[in-house]
This record gives C-alpha cells, sequence and structure tokens, in this order.
C-alpha cells in the first residue's frame, strides 16, 4: 500500500489507531478495509496468538490465509500456523474416527504448504499414512524419522496382507464347517487390524458367544419335540436350566438325579444315582440307594409324577461296532417327549433312536455332526459330503429334508 494511500484513508487511520489501542481485532479488519493485506494478516495472527481458546484461534488463523492469498511468504506462514493449530486440537481430542483422519489430513497438507514438513510427518504418521510421512520427512531433511517411517509401512503393508489372508481363512473355514478355526482366523485379523479391528471384533464375539463347548446340544424339530445329544461325565436330570435334561414338573428337585457315563461297575457304562432330592428316585418303582447301573430297558421314577423311559444303545455282540449310548425319553409331565442321547466324548453317536438318521462326535465338547445313515445332510445352507461339520448355536440343520435347529 502506498505512503499517499495510507495518509488520505480513515480505514487505515483507524486501523493504526486500534493497533495502537490493543484492538487487534478492529485493526485487523480496517486494515483489510484500507487494503493492506500484509497488516491484516499480522492483525489475525496476533488475534490468534490472544484467543481464549482452541476454536477462536483457528478461526483467526484461517482469517489470516484468507488474507494472505496474494503474498506466498504470507500465506505460508499462515497455513503453518493453522496446520500446527488444527494437528493439536486433533490430537487433544483423540484420532479415532474417519472425521478426525480427515480432519488430520487437512492439517498435514496445511503444514506442508506452510512448509512445516516435519510437523507434517508426525501427523501422517499419527493416521499411519507412513509413505506420505516419509516423504514429509525427507523434504524436512529429517534421515532418521525417514527410514522409521519406511519401515513402519513395511509392517502396515505386512498386517494388512496378514489381515486379508487370515479373513479369506475365515470365509473358507465358516463354509466348511470349522468353526473353531473361523475363530482362530479371525483373532489373527483382529491382531492384524490393529486399531481398525471393531468388525473383526463383532465378528469374533457373535461367533463366540454361538460356540458350543460344553458337550451338550439341543436340537428343536420344526414339527415340534427337542432333542438333547451330550458327552459329558455326569448328566445332570432336574428343574435347574443348567441341567443336561432339564424336567420342569412339581416334585422334581432343582438337580434331582444324576448318571455318570463311562463307569465300568459291573460292566456298566451308565450308573444312576439320586442327587440329594426331595422326592427321591426310583427303578422299577423302587426306590435307589447309592449307585445303581442302567442296562437294557426300564423307567426311572423322578419324585412321585415324572416318568422317564430308558435304553442303552448297542451294547450287544451283534452290534459292538457301534458304542454304548443312553437313550432316554420324557415319558410323563410338561417336557413328555424330550428325548436325550449321550456317550463318551470321542464317540460317534448314531442318532437313530432319535428318529434322525445323522450322527454326531463331540470333539473336546464341541459337536460335529456327520451324514450317517442320512441320505442329505446340510448345515447353514451348505451340503455335507463324506466329512464332518462343526455345530454352533443358530445353526440350521437340513437332515434328508427334516429341519432342525440348534439351540
Amino acid at each position: 500500500m502506498s505512503f499517499f494511500k495510507r495518509l488520505f484513508s480513515s480505514d487505515y487511520r483507524a486501523a493504526v489507531a486500534a493497533e495502537a489501542a490493543g484492538n487487534v481485532e478492529l485493526a485487523a479488519e480496517r486494515y483489510g478495509l484500507a487494503g493492506d493485506r500484509a497488516a491484516a494478516v499480522r492483525m489475525h495472527l496476533a488475534r490468534a496468538r490472544r484467543a481464549p481458546d482452541r476454536t477462536a484461534e483457528i478461526a483467526a488463523l484461517h482469517d489470516a490465509l484468507h488474507w494472505s492469498d496474494d503474498d506466498p511468504e504470507l500465506a505460508a506462514a499462515a497455513a503453518a500456523a493453522l496446520g500446527r493449530a488444527l494437528y493439536a486440537r486433533a490430537v487433544a481430542e483423540g484420532i479415532a474416527t474417519a472425521r478426525d483422519r480427515e480432519r488430520v489430513r487437512e492439517a498435514a497438507a496445511l503444514l506442508t504448504r506452510g512448509g512445516d514438513h516435519g510437523t507434517a510427518g508426525d501427523a501422517w504418521e499419527a493416521i499411519g499414512d507412513h509413505q506420505a510421512a516419509a516423504a514429509a520427512y525427507s523434504a524436512a531433511g529429517m534421515v532418521e524419522k525417514v527410514e522409521a517411517a519406511l519401515a513402519a509401512d513395511g509392517e502396515r503393508h505386512e498386517a494388512e496382507r496378514t489381515r486379508r489372508d487370515a479373513f479369506a481363512d475365515y470365509e473358507t473355514s465358516l463354509r466348511l464347517g470349522r468353526r473353531d478355526d473361523a475363530r482362530a482366523a479371525l483373532q489373527r485379523c483382529v491382531g492384524a487390524a490393529g486399531d481398525d479391528a471393531g468388525d473383526y471384533r463383532r465378528l469374533l464375539d457373535d461367533l463366540e458367544a454361538r460356540l458350543i463347548t460344553g458337550g451338550r446340544l439341543q436340537l428343536g424339530r420344526r414339527r415340534g419335540g427337542t432333542i438333547v445329544v451330550c458327552a459329558v461325565p455326569v448328566i445332570a436330570l432336574g428343574r435347574d436350566a443348567l441341567c443336561d435334561l432339564v424336567l420342569r414338573t412339581a416334585g422334581v428337585s432343582r438337580r434331582h438325579a444324576e448318571i455318570e457315563v463311562g463307569a465300568v461297575d459291573d460292566g456298566a457304562r451308565f450308573m444312576l444315582r439320586d442327587a440329594g432330592s426331595r422326592n427321591g428316585t426310583r427303578i422299577g418303582g423302587l426306590p435307589i440307594a447309592g449307585r445303581v447301573p442302567l442296562a437294557g430297558t426300564g423307567e426311572l421314577g423322578l419324585g412321585d409324577d415324572l416318568r422317564v423311559a430308558y435304553a442303552t444303545v448297542g451294547d450287544d455282540a451283534a452290534d459292538h461296532h457301534r458304542p454304548v449310548a443312553l437313550h432316554l425319553t420324557v415319558a410323563s409331565g410338561v417336557d413328555r417327549g424330550v428325548q436325550l442321547l449321550a456317550g463318551a466324548d470321542g464317540e460317534r453317536l448314531a442318532l437313530d433312536p432319535v428318529g434322525v438318521a445323522a450322527d454326531v462326535v463331540f470333539a473336546d465338547g464341541r459337536p460335529w455332526i456327520g451324514q450317517g445313515r442320512a441320505r442329505d445332510l446340510v448345515v447353514a445352507g451348505e451340503r455335507v459330503g463324506s466329512g464332518r461339520v462343526q455345530l454352533i448355536r443358530g445353526d440350521v440343520v437340513t437332515i434328508d429334508g427334516e429341519e432342525l435347529d440348534v439351540t
């Protein structure tokens, strides 16, 4: 701005007076009206230094950048100051969302424009763009930081490759019914994804909540009827929801009776005992004391009103290739018709006694279903051939056209 323009400009004189009085905001406004952009930028920068908070500082720096467009040197100073303020605010508030990262990118671009390449490199690194950080550090002559950023970029690429491979393994394992393998693949995804693991963590939490690990599988028939298949050391019978065979009948205690699986007393694999019930346990109408072997067929009485039919399966010489199993059927009460088939962990349990052609093997408490005698087996929409599928809660199993829900 020329000397004569200053001399005759009332805005300029007002700006000088406002600056002398310490009113930098008014001075900036008047310098701008007088056309002295450099002085206006200087006043806006002074506003930023005196700002009471970060928001006011950033507003003042935006004004400084606006008035500096025609002067590269002023524009660089204003851009660098604004970039530092924006980056400081992002760090203070946390960089967690896509919007936060976009703000840091804006700050890094301003810092680069202003020539503060070192701080620009820090900003790029804060959002994981190590290549951009390396370029910024290189412009600043910061050799060690360039090498560190390039090494971090290599690690990021390796983590991304690991994440992609792990997710592909997850999808394949899920499709093949290997749910434990799918879980392990998701755990690798979570580890490789770092701060972006939210979606994988949700998938993992959902899968872990659906895994069956306690040696007990419940199948619900669409046409009615519940089938419990289990391979546990002790089968609990009673009203408690944690029992293996839940019996909601008056007179039945919370944990009424227990059946030991795998016992060899007197050659029997299943031993019945009362669990301290209030109304006692009977076989063939006679109350039991101590442990009583279950073999062949018969009927249990729990309390006064509940009857449960039992049969041991596969314990004759003609059928020695099939492992011994115990089949229980609730014959009276609210849960009439509920069936339980029990055996040992690791042995194949043919589901024929409960009217299903497939078979189940428990491995460390996890149920794996196989085709058995079924002509057609479909689990979660995938047809099962000669292999086995690990069942989880929520699966729909179709066996020769009949649908059963895993609950």
